[in-house]
């Protein structure tokens, strides 16, 4: 089952918005809960003061939440979401001055080139087709600054055939109706690393996160270099 553009935003603006915190309470609790969970997904990012830093499919706000407290007060953060009805859940919930967050889609943002020091995009790009993957990556390039990073939280395939069951059982995959199962599973048989390298970013390093349930990519952009 795939939804196309205009029925995804209705599905998240009208449905996923009203429970979607509560989803994620659920989802991120074998891994300790919601808050310990986010924190230590991005415990190894290296932040500088006054970063600018944009996270893409920003959605209700919870990983934007995480990265604020890691960045600190001089950051200027924006979350930028393809759902109005999950940008206003995220709005009424920040409670951060330095956050920010829009509307918009992040294949075609209107920031301007080489603005942003970091671009995380969290717990999206599994539920996007290939070409809108790559296309979202080559978007968090343009808007990096040279030497700036790209961050991808995403999930992963664990080791082992349990803890395959249980993550699967646990997080709705089995549901025949659910719609990030092809999306997720070309995503897994391709490699956000490889998928990194074909949008053009250099010096990619992937850190595997509870037991390999999460991964977390990072890439560089470097000028100067023929994909550039």
């Amino acid at each position: 089952m795939r939804l196309n553009k205009k029925t995804y935003k209705w599905f998240y603006d009208n449905v996923h918005s009203v429970y979607y915190n509560l989803l994620m309470k659920y989802c991120f609790l074998p891994a300790g809960g919601e808050e310990k969970c986010r924190a230590e997904l991005i415990d190894s990012i290296d932040f500088s003061p006054k970063d600018r830093i944009l996270d893409m499919c920003c959605g209700t706000g919870g990983a934007t939440f995480a990265i604020a407290k890691r960045a600190g007060k001089e950051a200027e953060i924006a979350g930028m979401d393809l759902s109005p009805g999950q940008v206003e859940v995220a709005r009424k919930g920040n409670r951060y001055k330095n956050i920010k967050f829009t509307q918009g889609d992040v294949v075609n943002t209107d920031f301007e080139e080489g603005y942003f020091d970091k671009v995380f995009i969290t717990h999206a790009l599994h539920e996007m087709r290939r070409p809108e993957r790559l296309n979202t990556l080559r978007e968090a390039k343009r808007i990096l600054k040279e030497g700036g990073r790209v961050v991808v939280l995403e999930v992963d395939n664990p080791d082992g055939v349990f803890r395959r069951i249980f993550v699967g059982l646990w997080l709705f995959y089995w549901l025949p109706f659910n719609f990030e199962t092809p999306t997720r599973r070309d995503m897994l048989k391709r490699g956000l690393t490889n998928e990194l390298v074909e949008a053009g970013f250099k010096n990619i390093r992937k850190s595997s996160k509870h037991h390999g349930v999460f991964q977390v990519v990072e890439g560089e952009k470097l000028l100067g270099h023929p994909l550039d």
